[in-house]
């Protein structure tokens, strides 16, 4: 009995230790891909993306629930293509995570525009008809999306959200330029950098996944930058 002791609790520290090193690796990754533009810019070249339309996450019906799917930057630089618009316009997105084997996610709003942005709003049904799916409003999706859909697709569009609200600075004026991975904007005139904060309380109960976002913001100089964007989640 000993023995079989043993060796449960050596084969529980084993999966808690991978488990925590798998977490701290991923950690560390989306810190890069947040402070270094370069390293973020190469993780879209085998990244996935996901598709909004003015907030409006693109979801295909799979019997009654909702599946969000995901594009890879090749099938998303002949989208836009296809429909006229610059491949810079990939440079809009933001990240929102990365699965263990370090494939980063990003979120893409087709129907917004960013003040350095010269292509328009990509109109919806030409989207919808051309990706087989549907924009649809997530409030009345969430619950017909899996856990991670869930969480993923309301950060992004609490990310998206916030970037369309603060596309100028509260005290120039001027346009502020976002960095490649969305972690952050910055007033080129006064060096002013304005950063994302989200607060996060989640609560599963079945199925169901209960969410309420907080958006709070603030500015700071570049002498004491704050630690960036941060989730805090409350079960």
């Amino acid at each position: 009995m000993s023995l079989y002791c043993g060796i449960a609790c050596r084969r529980k520290s084993f999966w808690y230790f991978r488990l925590l090193s798998t977490y701290v690796a991923k950690t560390r990754y989306l810190f890069e891909l947040k402070e270094d533009d370069d390293a973020c810019k190469k993780a879209q070249q085998t990244g996935a993306f996901y598709l909004f339309h003015s907030l409006a996450p693109l979801l295909q019906k799979s019997g009654h629930q909702y599946q969000a799917p995901r594009h890879s930057l090749l099938e998303l630089e002949r989208l836009l293509a296809k429909f006229g618009q610059d491949t810079q316009r990939i440079e809009d997105s933001v990240l929102i995570g990365c699965s263990d084997q370090h494939e980063a996610w990003f979120a893409l709003d087709l129907g917004l525009t960013s003040s350095s942005s010269q292509n328009a709003a990509i109109q919806k049904p030409e989207m919808e008809t051309e990706l087989k799916g549907s924009f649809t409003e997530l409030t009345k999706a969430l619950f017909q999306l899996n856990t991670k859909d869930a969480s993923l697709l309301t950060m992004a569009q609490a990310l998206l959200r916030w970037h369309d609200a603060h596309q100028f600075c509260s005290r120039s004026g001027q346009p502020t330029k976002k960095n490649m991975a969305g972690s952050k904007r910055v007033c080129p005139s006064n060096k002013i950098i304005y950063y994302p904060q989200v607060k996060v309380w989640k609560r599963l109960s079945g199925e169901k996944l209960q969410k309420r976002w907080d958006w709070r913001w603030k500015d700071c100089s570049t002498l004491h930058p704050s630690t960036g964007p941060f989730l805090i989640a409350h079960s």
